[in-house]
Parts: C-alpha cells; sequence; structure tokens
C-alpha cells in the first residue's frame, strides 16, 4: 500500500517542496547548470539555493539525490526507515509492532533504512559549503540579504552535522570550499574539533544582524532556519554533551524570546504556527505527514483513551486505518498518571473494521500515540506539521541543566513546574529530595511530554541507562551500540581511512 503513495512524493522531493506550492516547484530552476556566471545574483537566486539544502527536511517519503543515484528516506518522514522513526522504536517507549532489527538491537553496517537515510546528510553538508561559499563571493543583491541567506544556510548546515553527530559521532565533514572537488577521503575529526564546527555555524548565524529571531508571527515564511532554531540545535548540543552550564545559559536565552505554554497540550498540535513551537517542519497536501497512519492498526476503525473518549480518522461509513508499524510500549504507557491530560492523546483500546472491540487483554500489542488526534481523511497523510523544537523541551531542558549544576533548586523546579502543571501531575516530594531523585523524574518527564517527537534515544543516551533498559527487555544490546553504524559501502569506498565505530 505504502508503494502506491509513492506518486504522491513527485512535487515533495523537487528543490522548493517545503517553502513553496506545488506549482512553483514545477518551475525551478535546474541546479545542474548552475555556474557563478548565471547564478547567485539575486536574491531569487540565493532563495532557491538555501531552499534547495531543506530537501532532506520534509515528512513526506523523501528525496531523489541526484549526487548518488540513490533515494532516501527524509529525515522527518515517519517510516521506520527514517532517522525519526529508525532512532525512536530503540527506546523504552515506542516498538515495532511485530520483529525489526532497529527494535531489537540487531543493526550492523549493512543494515541499510535508517542509517543510510541519515548518513547521506552528509552530502548535504557539502552541498551547503558550496552555496555558503558562492554567497559569500557574490556582490548581487544587498548585504543584509546576502548575509540573512547566508545564516540561514549555517543553521541547517550545523543542524546536518548534529544529526549525524547523534548517530554515528564526528564524521569527516567538508566545510572547506576548495576541497569539494577533491576526492580525497580524510580522516573523521575529534569530537572537539567537530563540536566546534557546529558552534562556529551557529555563532555566526546567530550574531548576524539580518537573520529573524523566528517567524512565528509570519506563516508565509514558516519552515526557514531562524535565531530562535539556531539556539534551539545548539541547546540539544550542548545538552548532548553535558555542557550543563552553556546548556542553561543558552535555554535561559531562548525563555526570554517571547515563546510559552499552550494553555492546553492537545492544541499545540493542531496548529503548524504557535507560541510554544520554535522550529516544525511544515506539511501540506504536496508533502504529507503520515505519524498517523503509521502508529494506527491495519484494522483500525475508532479508538478510545483512558476516560473513554473516541477518535476515528473519518466517520463511521468512510474511515481510513493504518499500517501497524510501531506503537507505544505497554510497560510505558502504564508510567502515566490517569490524570494526566497527555493520556488523553493516547488510544488504549479500539475497535477493528469488523466491529470488534480489542483491548491488551485481547491482543493489543501496544498503546497508540496518536498524539496529533487529527481529523482529516482525504488522504493516508495529513497535513499535520511536525514538531522539531518545542518551548516545553527549553524547559525541561533548563531544569536539568540547572539540577546538574546546583541540584534540585527552586528554579529547576519552577521550570519543570510549567510542563507539569499543564499536564495536570504534582511533582512528588520525592522528586525533589536529591538530585539523582530530580534528574530520574526529569527523564520520565520528558518521555511523558516528549513522546513521539523523535528525541527519546538521545534522553536515554544522555542519562546513561539506554543500554540498560534495553537489555532489560531481552535485547543483546552492547555498550557500544549507543552510535550506529557507519555504513559499510562508505567504510569500503574510503580504502580504511574511514574508521568504523568500535564493536561493529
Amino acid at each position: 500500500m505504502k508503494k502506491i503513495m509513492i506518486s504522491a512524493m513527485m512535487c515533495a522531493v523537487a528543490m522548493v517542496t517545503l517553502l513553496t506550492s506545488c506549482e512553483d516547484t514545477l518551475e525551478t530552476k535546474n541546479f545542474t547548470d548552475m555556474s557563478p556566471n548565471n547564478f547567485f545574483k539575486t536574491e531569487g537566486d540565493f532563495d532557491a539555493a538555501v531552499t534547495g539544502l531543506y530537501l532532506p527536511l520534509t515528512t513526506n517519503w523523501g528525496y531523489s539525490d541526484g549526487g548518488t543515484g540513490g533515494w532516501y528516506n527524509s529525515l522527518f518522514n515517519a517510516d521506520i526507515n527514517a532517522y525519526f522513526a529508525g532512532g525512536m522504536v530503540t527506546t523504552d517507549i515506542m516498538r515495532h509492532y511485530s520483529s525489526y532489527v532497529y527494535d531489537e538491537f540487531n543493526v550492523g553496517p549493512s543494515t541499510g533504512g535508517a542509517i543510510n537515510t541519515t548518513y547521506n546528510v552528509l552530502r548535504f553538508v557539502a552541498r551547503a559549503t558550496d552555496v555558503i561559499n558562492q554567497m559569500e563571493k557574490s556582490s548581487g543583491s544587498t548585504e543584509a540579504v546576502r548575509t540573512r541567506y547566508i545564516a540561514e544556510a549555517k543553521t541547517l548546515r550545523a543542524f546536518y552535522m548534529y544529526t549525524l553527530l547523534d548517530f554515528f559521532g564526528p564524521l569527516n565533514v567538508k566545510l572547506d570550499p576548495s576541497t569539494l572537488m577533491d576526492n580525497t577521503i580524510e580522516p573523521r575529526p575529534s569530537n572537539n574539533v567537530y563540536i566546534g564546527y557546529i558552534e562556529k555555524d551557529l555563532d555566526d548565524a546567530i550574531t548576524t544582524t539580518s537573520f529573524p529571531d523566528k517567524y512565528n508571527s509570519n506563516p508565509d515564511e514558516w519552515g526557514r532556519m531562524s535565531k530562535a532554531i539556531a539556539y534551539g540545535i545548539k541547546l540539544r548540543l550542548y545538552m548532548h554533551e553535558k555542557n550543563w552550564q552553556q546548556a542553561k545559559a543558552v535555554a535561559k536565552t531562548l525563555m526570554g524570546m517571547g515563546y510559552s505554554l499552550l494553555a492546553n497540550y492537545e492544541d499545540v498540535f493542531k496548529s503548524a504556527v504557535n507560541d510554544e513551537l520554535i522550529w516544525a517542519v511544515p506539511s501540506n497536501t504536496a508533502s504529507d505527514n503520515y505519524y498517523v497512519t503509521e502508529v494506527l492498526p491495519n484494522d483500525f476503525k475508532r479508538g478510545y483513551t483512558s476516560k473513554g473518549t473516541s477518535y476515528i480518522r473519518g466517520t463511521e461509513d468512510n474511515y481510513f486505518s493504518g499500517w501497524k508499524v510501531y506503537c507505544m510500549r505497554w510497560e510505558f504507557y502504564d508510567t502515566f498518571e490517569d490524570n494526566d491530560t497527555r493520556k488523553q492523546v493516547i488510544l488504549c483500546e479500539y475497535d477493528n473494521s469488523s466491529n470488534q472491540h480489542i483491548t491488551r487483554e485481547s491482543g493489543m500489542v501496544g498503546a497508540i500515540p496518536v498524539k496529533y488526534m487529527d481529523t482529516q481523511f482525504a488522504n493516508w497523510g495529513t497535513q499535520t506539521a511536525q514538531p522539531v523544537l518545542r518551548y516545553a523541551e527549553v524547559l525541561l531542558s533548563f531544569a536539568e541543566a540547572e539540577n546538574e549544576l546546583n541540584g534540585p533548586s527552586a528554579e529547576a523546579v519552577q521550570a519543570l513546574k510549567q510542563v507539569t502543571d499543564r499536564a495536570g501531575v504534582e511533582i512528588p516530594a520525592s522528586a525533589t529530595a536529591s538530585k539523582e531523585a530530580f534528574r530520574d523524574y526529569l527523564l520520565l518527564e520528558r518521555g511523558h511530554e516528549l513522546f513521539g517527537e523523535g528525541m527519546r534515544r538521545q534522553d536515554l543516551i544522555r542519562h546513561g541507562v539506554y543500554i540498560k533498559l534495553a537489555r532489560e527487555r531481552g535485547n543483546n544490546a552492547q555498550d557500544y551500540q549507543v552510535l550506529f553504524p557507519i555504513p559499510q559501502f562508505a567504510i569500503t569506498e574510503s580504502n580504511g581511512i574511514l574508521e568504523q565505530n568500535p564493536g561493529y
């Protein structure tokens, strides 16, 4: 059934899917004919070149990469073979409905799937380097316009480098434009050097005067990089490195940029542009979001929450089921308190297409983390934006960094309390009894707040329990599996210069 839907991606794989209409993409410049003599002369040229760098950042199936001749899942496509879901099913929250190598920690250098999809953004780091270099050398348009697009491209490049770091550790990225046509493969840099690359790009972007703070009041430009997104990537980087002082400082900056929690948790995911979203990947009819369809069972008709609220994608006579790919583990579902409002976007039983009522006692594999509770049913996909950075994450990260520096201080508790108050949850006294207790409680709360948003793997690794929890689930997980292997084709092509991650 998924193969039928691939025809819907023909607009989405064009260079400008995210930020222009489908009709506009049909008239996109031919990038294979691009040269300094005919390009990078006008603001439109800058816009087209930078927009092309967003190609891996869609919710739709993916893109055909002319550079390799291959086809790759978009990073935020909800398919199990993409970065977003591939890492998510290795955690204590999500699981595959049946058997899957990522879920079971049986991944190797030749596995493919999310590993190959994610590794390919290494090419977009190089492309960003070329675009940045061409814009820096150009005398077209105004300085304000040029520097704005350069800052946007650097933020994108930094995000791709962070994504690679998350999956593989430091990689041999191409940041020197003079080496772009050189096929010489360089060794992988040290972690500190690589972190410096990302920091420099983000600092350059943040200090660019013409780079907008955010686009929350400008829906026409929503999805573009901004200073707030650059700060958000920086926050994730510092959390990844456990650089608590810097993480706290960056979180504090974001907390002063006018973001706030919406009163109702469910409302956050109904609008692509709101005061809680720092960055969400847009979706539209040319680039659908398939998350809901991925989590619904293939015989699904109507589901129910623990409070009895029902959900159906359509009507009794005309509805869409799903593809039964991944779901929420019951063990994690049971950690929610009954009165937690976030639990009300998770279905714990359902009626199937034969009007049988299915529960965990009658064979339901896991809870259904619908989260977006959409009612769109004109297509298998929806036009729901995929959150990447939210203000709730900023508050939780601030609380964690402050706790690591000063224990469960009043500042740390107050930041967490904003999140738990909205959920209708009271922080127990035991959670603030010590730094260790608060740390554990924060990890659980991050799971409750951010489930289905693709960040659990990083959180578990940072807290040192990723492998431990996998073993408790019965997996033969090894300590080195906090990183994925570099694809075998890259190791082979490097002739031994590119070092494989330990253990693989």
